[in-house]
């Protein structure tokens, strides 16, 4: 574990790409089975059982060197239901995201959102300029077509 611990406001302002690497780099949950069962919700939970289960998975969350980068993918992803969603993500309810979501961040997660998709149309661009004069070439390869 490399833990590259992202403060907040770097979340806020990096591409997806970057939160992405970050979260599958050094979240505490990452692919360790006994920690996903801890955020992942069992349909047979009684609500109290649930509710201890959430801030046990708060407290877990708040920990995390990546919790930043895990929140702002959630938030920007549109995880969260203001009506139902209990599920914990970045440390936060789906709930609490989708109210941030939809009130209090609607016009920054609006522009992340527009940034990280201009962000990936320029790496396309960039992947199809370098990429075409090796295909262009034949070597045996087929050709691609845009």
């Amino acid at each position: 574990m490399t833990l590259n611990r992202i403060a907040p406001e770097a979340a806020r302002r990096a591409r997806r790409p970057v939160l992405q690497a970050a979260v599958d780099a050094d979240a505490r949950c990452g692919n360790r089975e006994g920690y996903r069962d801890l955020l992942d919700r069992n349909s047979r939970s009684s609500p109290a059982i649930w509710a201890a289960q959430q801030a046990s998975a708060q407290k877990f969350c708040a920990g995390c060197p990546v919790r930043p980068a895990c929140e702002e993918l959630a938030l920007r992803g549109g995880i969260g239901d203001r009506a139902s969603d209990d599920l914990v993500r970045g440390g936060r309810h789906g709930q609490d995201l989708a109210i941030d979501r939809e009130i209090r961040q609607p016009v920054r997660l609006a522009a992340a959102t527009a940034a990280d998709w201009q962000h990936l149309l320029e790496v396309t661009a960039e992947v199809r300029e370098w990429a075409t004069p090796i295909y262009a070439t034949g070597n045996g390869l087929p050709l691609l077509t845009a």
